[in-house]
């Protein structure tokens, strides 16, 4: 069976010291069978007077809308994976690194720390991707799969648009909910749905 894996971030992948900068990146990777609207959301939009065309955003979501999604999320059927860079513990090596190749770093290694078991052959839809950062990932997963000898994890990679696509907009409430959990800022939206983390990676590795 093919799953698509929508993948939105939290934070920037900058890594210069301009104030504007967060001290922590991270990425969502969230596992659904299908690339579809999810009607818990079509419900949630109804049940908090939204706009049906309204886009669930972390950053943007109001205590009370964040608390209601929460918990409405619960019956969802989806697996998240999620990388969490505090950038201030980064090697130097990293001093100089792009944003796409960053993301593209991290991404990579998240992807691959699940088996072909877990994950292979299947869809990522990675929210606002330009064609150089999907061919750009392509190639990095491509090389790592052949080096390893292991079955590629995704058959197609596609950038994707939050404002259209529930999955991508879940990704984004999570890698948000996540990152802050991780932050110690915010720790009660993680427990609601810490039953569907099948990876949490806090990198660099300690």
């Amino acid at each position: 069976m093919t799953y698509y894996h929508h993948v939105d971030d939290s934070g920037d992948p900058g890594l210069s010291d301009a104030p504007t900068t967060s001290s922590h990146f991270a990425l969502a990777m969230v596992q659904l069978a299908e690339r579809a609207p999810l009607p818990e959301f079509a419900a949630l939009r109804q049940a908090l007077h939204l706009e049906p065309a309204f886009e669930f955003k972390y950053h943007k979501a109001k205590p009370h809308q964040k608390t209601v999604f929460f918990k409405v999320i619960q019956a969802v059927s989806f697996r998240v994976r999620a990388v969490v860079v505090d950038k201030t513990r980064l090697e130097k090596r990293f001093a100089d690194i792009r944003g796409q190749d960053f993301a593209v770093e991290f991404l990579s290694r998240l992807a691959l720390r699940a088996s072909d078991m877990e994950v292979a052959n299947d869809i990522l839809v990675i929210d606002g991707a330009t064609p150089a950062l999907t061919r750009a990932l392509r190639v990095r997963l491509s090389e790592e799969c052949r080096a390893a000898g292991r079955v590629r994890p995704f058959k197609k990679i596609v950038g994707g648009d939050s404002s259209r696509e529930d999955g991508l907009q879940l990704a984004d409430m999570l890698a948000g909910a996540i990152r802050h959990h991780v932050m110690g800022v915010e720790r009660d939206h993680y427990p609601t749905f810490v039953s569907k983390v099948v990876d949490l990676w806090e990198a660099p590795d300690k």
